[in-house]
């Protein structure tokens, strides 16, 4: 798999370029590098020489390159397609629309509104980034994986629950179904999260949405 280029641009529009690699003398290939469609990528200006970070999409009938300035970012990128129906083109049109720097912060800070702003996100994939995602990014960033914004990391929102170190609940699809379930009954964000969380510390690790909301509205957070 590529994972770094470095060569000559040819062409650059609308989020594609075509970047030249090698020498006349020994032979030369141009890849085509899909990269966010962003000014901040204007730098990227043909006839001169730019180098990429690269992730790799291969599918039976395509074979995709990905093309980021820093490797944080490329991180970033890799990082959004852990969410459940985010693929490869909504994680490069997220960071067209932004940086890998707001993002992270919209996210730990469960800014679910600025992410639906954001053509083609929903409420619950906006609902799906944050559950999946705020305390992958955090250790990231404490790892130094990811970049910190310059105001620092994000605390956490005043209110919210915090599910038990390790669990690993929050990326559990039946978590988020359910948490999703109850907010579709009229639960709050807060109340919801706090039933589903009552639910798995009774039954463990469920595998079933229906055995969790079952004994989540019967476990006294909603009344």
């Amino acid at each position: 798999m590529l994972a770094y280029l470095n060569g000559l641009v040819k062409e650059r529009q609308n989020g594609e370029m075509i970047l030249v690699t090698g020498s006349e003398s020994q032979g030369q290939v141009g890849y085509l590098v899909k990269t966010p469609d962003h000014p901040r990528y204007d730098v990227l200006i043909p006839g001169q020489r730019a180098e990429v970070y690269v992730y790799t999409h291969v599918r039976e009938d395509a074979f995709d390159l990905y093309g980021f300035q820093h490797p944080a970012e490329k991180h970033f990128f890799t990082t959004l397609l852990q969410v459940s129906g985010v693929g490869p083109k909504m994680a490069l049109a997220l960071l067209s629309h932004s940086d890998d720097l707001s993002l992270s912060s919209m996210i730990l800070e469960e800014d679910k509104a600025a992410l639906t702003g954001i053509s083609g996100v929903g409420k619950k994939t906006a609902e799906r980034m944050v559950l999946e995602l705020k305390d992958v990014i955090m250790k990231k960033i404490e790892a130094g994986i990811l970049r910190r914004s310059a105001s620092g990391a994000a605390p956490v929102r005043a209110g919210a629950t915090a599910v038990a170190s390790g669990s690993g609940d929050r990326s559990n699809p039946v978590f988020i179904d359910a948490y999703l379930a109850l907010q579709g009954l009229g639960y709050k964000e807060v109340q919801a999260k706090q039933m589903v969380e009552l639910a798995f510390s009774l039954l463990g690790r469920p595998e079933r949405v229906e055995d969790v909301l079952k004994v989540a509205l019967k476990g006294g957070l909603g009344s």
